[in-house]
């Protein structure tokens, strides 16, 4: 694929000559400093934090180092790359003067790499490579690529505050690549103090589960389909070349949540799958976050989806929004879960993928979402959380013809009087039934369920009148 112009800026530093490049490999946009699925856009306008960077540490002589950041297809505004040589801690560091940099690149195609080519070959060892100071003022934003997963090679910063499943998508360039390991050891980072979650071992009491629902008006999302296994799991297509397939979980669409679910103290999401084709790895899921401070998909405010695609059995999907810096600030502030969009998958597909979805639930950690058996009754006992089922009134049936009265025949000739016997006995009269009984139970709050009832009602009404007896179903429980 045709390469992009580059710009070429030439600096004198140190010695060395610096160029500064923001051309763009089409041909590959994966990086070659960082896991295999940077698909993740990090947003970086109008958040609340102002830089990001790695630690990476090179195992011999370096070309090029460099950052993946988006544009968000306007190719319209700019961030800042500098480079350091590490020392001791983030504060020493910037302190110093940058091997490289501040350079501002200002309206970078999007999905450049921007960083620094050297024609005088960077010496191996401990590096910070950092972005700032984003600017848009179309409103798009800009960022950088990123997962949400650890990776080895690199120790992410965030303002300085060590993020430890995070990496960026980056490209280090060696003048002779290495045979083992691209990256050397990191310096050891302590990071910042878990303020999120609690210490339940049992998710919060307001969860979803698929089978306790009626999801017969689940539609298809964009580019996905949905529909109801017989064991009640939800099951989810994705046809194949489907792109930015997505649906819009908003949780009181579909679930009466009474309950508050609270950010702060139940941030990771839980979602039980199984994946019905396992021979290609389609990637990861992306989920944005709804809550009571962002309910729709906002940039910047998403964590990802990561599934065993070697798994063929069910799995639990968690998860992690304490990596994002907006989601972590909203949380401490008493932010209430709200629902997420769900990106089933982050890219196009090459053939269709199908998973089925068990439950959802929200735990205090990570360990406790994983080790959760799935057992709800269990870990809830005496809670109901199935949806109240509307039953359909019983069909009222016609009331019995009256038949023709019987024809009457000219009276018979008298005879002979017969003999007098007793006077026939009286019958007694019968005794009226009591009225039926209306056993409806109390008030449904749901008003569709009580107009439902008062119909029946009436009916019954009616047909007592008629002398027809209707017998009224319960509300199932």
């Amino acid at each position: 694929m045709k390469k992009l112009l580059a710009l070429l800026l030439v600096v004198m530093m140190a010695a060395t000559m610096i160029t500064v490049s923001f051309a763009e490999d089409q041909e590959n946009l994966i990086g070659n400093f960082n896991p295999d699925d940077t698909g993740s856009a990090l947003q970086m306008l109008n958040q609340s934090f102002s830089t990001i960077g790695s630690v990476f540490t090179t195992v011999g002589e370096t070309t090029r180092v460099a950052f993946v950041c988006p544009s968000w297809s306007d190719d319209v505004g700019s961030l800042t790359v500098t480079l350091w040589t590490w020392d001791k801690d983030y504060e020493t560091t910037i302190a110093a003067a940058p091997v490289a940099g501040p350079t501002t690149f200002e309206d970078f195609e999007d999905n450049s790499n921007i960083g620094f080519e050297f024609e005088t070959p960077l010496a191996a060892g401990t590096y910070y490579l950092q972005l700032s100071d984003a600017v848009d003022e179309k409103g798009s934003g800009v960022g950088v690529w990123s997962a949400q997963q650890a990776y080895p090679g690199q120790a992410v910063l965030r303002d300085g505050e060590y993020i430890k499943k995070l990496s960026l998508r980056m490209y280090v360039d060696y003048v002779t690549e290495p045979e083992g390991n691209r990256y050397g050891e990191l310096p050891k980072m302590e990071g910042p103090k878990n303020e999120l979650g609690c210490d339940d071992p049992l998710p919060f009491e307001t969860y979803f589960k698929m089978a306790d629902f009626d999801l017969s008006d689940v539609g298809p999302g964009d580019q996905v389909e949905f529909e109801q296994n017989e064991d009640g799991s939800l099951h989810v297509l994705v046809p194949e070349g489907a792109f930015d397939c997505k649906y819009d979980l908003n949780f009181n669409n579909f679930f009466d949540v009474d309950d508050e679910i609270p950010c702060k103290d139940y941030p990771y999401v839980a979602i039980r799958v199984k994946l019905n084709n396992i021979e290609d790895n389609a990637g990861s899921g992306e989920m944005f976050m709804y809550t009571s401070s962002i309910s729709g998909a906002t940039g910047g405010y998403s964590t990802a989806l990561r599934y065993d695609w070697k798994n063929p059995e069910w799995q639990t999907v968690v998860a992690d929004p304490t990596v994002v810096a907006q989601f972590k600030k909203n949380a401490l502030e008493d932010d209430l879960w709200l629902g997420f969009r769900f990106d089933v998958l982050n890219n196009t597909p090459s053939t269709d993928v199908e998973m089925d979805i068990d439950w959802i639930a929200f735990f205090g950690s990570e360990e406790a979402a994983l080790a959760f058996d799935g057992d709800f009754a269990k870990a809830f006992p005496g809670k109901v959380t199935e949806a109240p089922v509307v039953t359909e009134a019983p069909a009222v049936t016609d009331a019995p013809a009256v038949t023709d009265a019987p024809v009457v025949t000219d009276a018979p000739k008298p005879t002979d009087a017969p003999k007098p016997t007793d006077e026939a006995k009286a019958t007694e009269a019968v005794k009226p039934t009591d009225e039926t009984k209306d056993n409806t139970g109390k008030k449904d709050a749901n008003p569709t369920v009580w107009i439902i009832v008062g119909v029946v009602a009436a009916v019954a009404v009616a047909a007592i009148v008629a002398g027809i007896l209707i017998s009224k179903s319960k509300k199932k429980k």
